[in-house]
């Protein structure tokens, strides 16, 4: 029997209509008698774009074709459970309507059915950070450990790995929402294999070696989505920033930066340094957000120093942090997504942000007005024994232009680094800051260098000559509008802040956070 390339999703229970499945734009390709139908979309043929715009030839000989069709089978599993799966061939994807399958059912399948270190192949999304989409792929089968895959940092998209069941053809197998392997079937014997997916899907052998699965998932669904986006408006028109608010959602220039600019905002001519969330609601119709879509429309613009050009800007909704409960469910907002958050995993991570210490020394309020640069000038202008330290650049490693920043004030060996709260991306650049700066404060070359730099400006309380890690706290200082001890901030920032904690207290500092409170 010829093999045959499978890609399988499972349709979500709730859906059992086939129209509701497929696209209108469709045609029945075979109708068989157990309710199953094939639908398919007519191939259109065409030249290639490239034959007249780079050879400058018109022939008939060179033709591409994008051919889609898609089986839909309705399978009786037991006496009390339906199923209905779905079969794409070629671009048959495309005739799927949007959020009719069941998420993670093929990457179930692969981390049910492989041994934990028959991966070759995974695709990630890194949330929290940067959101950077990678693929990574090993010369052998190999541990998930060994692609640098982070299990509360990284989101997987899809898995591959060596099957060796025969039931699965002892093929490559690759799970993602869809499940997808090359075999020996057809239509005629497809039924009881469809079955075999179905109970592999269900079974959890997956929580021995990948049990992080469950904890942190895109939300996809349509109508959650909308649900979700409606909470948010009901929170900021309620003024309710403590669930929800805006962030700057990147890391920028902010020497470069003039201000904050909030189309519609009621003083035209104030200038902010920040996102206000208060001056934000007030910026729309009768200061009420009618419907997300404004938020989506809505864009919030930095102004250039220099000037006053914009710069940069994000859509209102990029700049959403924070996380809402829904029917018992904790979901959190980050960069335009939603992601449903496990909520043992919540509590964890909550537990562990919160048993980190603070640190005990006061700190001046920051105006209002005013960067972080601006802040730390006045800090240090504020107490005798605090030295600036944030203009240093100490080279390290090889390589021209490859310099660090230790910190940005030091008072004694107390070294803080400073920023102001914003989306998880621009905290996690505070937090990798300080793990950075930890690590190349290990480093002889490096602490010669900073020493010689601090000895010039007469400052001899920070690094003297015989080095103890021990004998150093890190402090990570952050400007915020909320007026708690412990600094309020997103979700996937105390996931990132919770490696941080880790690294640097691993390298025998201690490490502690301080709220630094704005001042109107």
């Amino acid at each position: 029997m010829p093999k045959n390339n499978l890609s399988i999703y499972l349709i979500k229970e709730t859906i059992t209509d086939f129209n509701d499945i497929v696209e209108e734009n469709k045609e029945e390709l075979q109708k068989y008698d157990d309710d199953s139908i094939a639908y398919f979309t007519r191939t259109n043929t065409q030249e290639p774009t490239w034959l007249k715009s780079f050879f400058k030839l018109n022939v008939d000989c060179i033709k591409t074709a994008n051919a889609r069709a898609v089986l839909l089978k309705r399978i009786h599993i037991d006496e009390k459970i339906t199923r209905i799966f779905a079969i794409t061939f070629g671009y048959g994807k495309n005739l799927l309507k949007e959020d009719v399958y069941e998420e993670q059912f093929g990457l179930k399948i692969v981390l049910n059915t492989i041994e934990f270190n028959k991966i070759r192949k995974i695709s990630k999304t890194e949330i929290g950070k940067n959101y950077k989409q990678s693929q990574e792929q090993m010369p052998r089968e190999s541990a998930i450990g060994e692609f640098g895959f982070d299990a509360d940092r990284d989101l997987i998209k899809y898995v591959t790995g060596k099957c060796d069941e025969v039931d699965f053809g002892k093929s490559i197998i690759t799970g993602g929402d869809l499940f997808n392997l090359v075999i020996e079937k057809n239509i005629d014997d497809i039924e009881d294999f469809l079955k075999k997916c179905y109970k592999k899907y269900n079974l959890i052998n997956y929580k021995e070696n990948f049990d992080w699965l469950d904890n942190i998932k895109l939300v996809k669904g349509k109508e959650t989505i909308e649900q979700l986006n409606s909470l948010v408006v009901e929170r900021l028109n309620n003024r309710n920033f403590n669930d929800i608010w805006l962030a700057v959602p990147d890391v920028i220039s902010w020497e470069k930066v003039k201000c904050v600019y909030i189309p519609g905002q009621i003083n035209r001519s104030a200038e902010y340094t920040d996102l206000d969330n208060d001056v934000f609601v007030n910026s729309f119709k009768n200061s009420k957000i009618v419907s997300f879509d404004q938020l989506k429309s809505k864009y919030i613009m930095v102004k250039s120093a220099e000037d006053d050009s914009t710069i940069i800007r994000w859509s209102a909704a990029k700049c959403l942090v924070g996380s809402i409960e829904k029917d018992g469910q904790a979901y959190a907002i980050n960069n335009g997504n939603w992601y449903r958050i496990d909520n043992d995993f919540v509590k964890e991570t909550s537990d562990i942000y919160n048993s980190i210490p603070l640190f005990n020394k006061s700190f001046i309020d920051c105006p209002n007005d005013k960067d972080e640069d601006y802040y730390n000038q006045l800090f240090v202008e504020s107490y005798s024994n605090a030295h600036l330290i944030h203009k240093y650049k100490i080279p390290i490693g090889g390589g021209s232009g490859n310099n660090l920043e230790p910190c940005d004030i030091a008072i004694g060996k107390n070294l803080i680094h400073i920023k102001r709260n914003g989306g998880s991306s621009l905290l996690s650049h505070l937090f990798n800051q300080a793990v950075n700066s930890c690590t190349a404060l290990q480093d002889e070359k490096f602490r010669d260098k900073f020493r010689e730099k601090l000895l010039q400006d007469g400052i001899t309380d920070v690094l003297t000559d015989e080095f103890n890690s021990n004998d150093y706290t890190i402090v990570l200082g952050i400007i915020n509008q909320y007026k708690n001890e412990r600094p309020h901030i997103p979700f996937f920032s105390k996931l990132s802040i919770k490696y941080a904690f880790r690294d640097i207290t691993n390298m025998g500092y201690k490490f502690e956070l301080k709220n630094i409170k704005k001042k109107s």
